[in-house]
């Protein structure tokens, strides 16, 4: 799986110019990175935000990729209303596949979601590393998820929603298990787009597990990093399971989990079985 259709939509991307705190940590982590000279891409652009941001840092040159064409426009006029159109390009292309015309200092690439369902931030940057300066950067530096069992809230406004996945914590949500890491992500490294992973999580308490959780953190630079949920980064992906298991407390369980980058939850093959069942 190498390109995308999932082009954002304008909720999508205005949600994320007008989501404060994740644009605060971006705009801390290009500051901390860009240098005067640089030549920068921002993948999956939207606004053009991020591009402005290195601009601002002093980018020599910015190329914004965009795969939504109405957005190119957008990137153009910002771009010149803040003083920055003789430096930022923006090039309506699929990030995954773009050609770029130059190699470049830095990317900045924030197609992030936990688990990397959904988004092609894997792809993307399998395709722009090909064009990293030798000493260049990237922005997020890296990632790292955890999973766990949990009994999830499964009735609202007075109907059940059990099946597709959410991304929304909901009151009744309760863990039943610690979490574990299952999936660590150095974005300067090339990474398989089909995740296969095997943990282990002990049950904190009994009950019914009919929901696996995975929660995330993004180190944006060597000293920047954070899992606090903004509007629109860092919220878990619940992803509902076929049938409940139940837990006895203190017992290990193995979480088998395998799906490949990109695609949605309900894609994923989750088998969750006692440890005391398996045999290596």
């Amino acid at each position: 799986m190498t390109g995308t259709d999932k082009a954002f939509t304008s909720y999508d991307i205005h949600a994320c110019l007008y989501d404060v705190r994740r644009v605060e940590l971006f705009q801390r982590a290009i500051q901390e990175t860009v240098r005067p000279g640089d030549i920068v891409v921002d993948a999956g652009s939207g606004t053009g935000l991020l591009g402005m941001l290195a601009a601002k840092a002093g980018a020599k040159k910015v190329y914004c990729v965009e795969i939504n064409n109405e957005f190119v426009p957008v990137i153009e006029e910002h771009a010149r209303r803040n003083g920055f159109a003789d430096r930022i390009e923006a090039i309506c292309a699929d990030a995954t596949t773009v050609a770029l015309p130059e190699h470049v200092d830095v990317i900045i690439s924030e197609v992030i979601s936990a688990g990397f369902f959904y988004e092609p931030h894997l792809q993307i940057l399998d395709n722009l590393r090909k064009y990293l300066k030798p000493k260049g950067s990237i922005i997020p530096l890296a990632m790292e998820n955890w999973i766990e069992l949990i009994d999830a809230q499964e009735e609202l406004y007075g109907l059940r929603f059990n099946y597709d996945s959410r991304f929304t914590p909901l009151d009744g949500d309760m863990s039943l298990t610690g979490k574990v890491s299952y999936l660590q992500t150095d974005f300067h490294e090339s990474t398989e787009s089909y995740i296969a992973r095997d943990v282990t999580v002990r049950a904190d308490q009994s009950g019914p597990a009919n929901a696996l959780r995975i929660t995330y953190r993004i180190r944006f630079t060597e000293t920047l990093e954070s899992d606090q949920p903004t509007d629109f980064l860092l919220n878990p992906e619940i992803i509902f399971l076929p049938t409940p298991v139940v837990l006895d407390k203190g017992e290990d369980y193995n979480v088998s989990i395998g799906y490949y980058a990109s695609s949605a939850p309900l894609s994923a093959t989750i088998d969750i079985r006692p440890a005391t069942e398996m045999t290596w």
